[in-house]
């Protein structure tokens, strides 16, 4: 079935190898009966949306966001809604199944009179320059990544 775990954890796991071994961290490509749990979980929980994006009756991506959406910050009137995860086959890549999905993302986050966050692992350059691209900035924050590497975050302010 189009957005189960099982075929959302596949197309995770290879995006995810390809894009930790350009950044010298190697990952499995296909996904292990936890990590496969772990998507189905995903698709369970009502906090979360998850949104997938279809080419030719196969999964080409999917986007993954704060159901609950809109949550405070330190800011006042500020609010925000946080990517979780955003994902395209690598055999996509580069034909604007993610700027499709951003698309979305940008969208609800516009309704929500919110801004967008999203953490991204420094080495994955290719990411980097795709939020900067659809307007995210770097907003100052990390946390610890693997192989040495933070994650980094951004927003996407209206």
């Amino acid at each position: 079935m189009l957005g189960d775990g099982d075929a959302l954890a596949e197309l995770h796991a290879r995006s995810r190898a390809v894009y930790y071994g350009a950044g010298g961290h190697e990952v499995a490509a296909v996904p292990d009966e936890r990590y496969r749990e772990s998507w189905h979980k995903m698709v369970a929980d009502d906090r979360l949306t998850v949104l997938v994006a279809v080419s030719t009756y196969d999964i080409a991506g999917v986007i993954t966001l704060d159901a609950n959406g809109v949550f405070p910050t330190n800011a006042p009137d500020e609010k925000r809604v946080r990517l979780v995860g955003i994902f395209v086959e690598p055999s996509q890549w580069s034909s604007g199944v993610g700027s499709t999905l951003m698309a979305r993302f940008v969208s609800i986050t516009r309704q929500a009179d919110a801004v967008g966050e999203v953490d991204v692992w420094e080495r994955n350059s290719r990411a980097i320059h795709f939020y900067k691209r659809h307007g995210w900035t770097r907003d100052g924050t990390s946390r610890p990544g693997p192989a040495g590497a933070d994650y980094i975050g951004f927003v996407h302010q209206q």
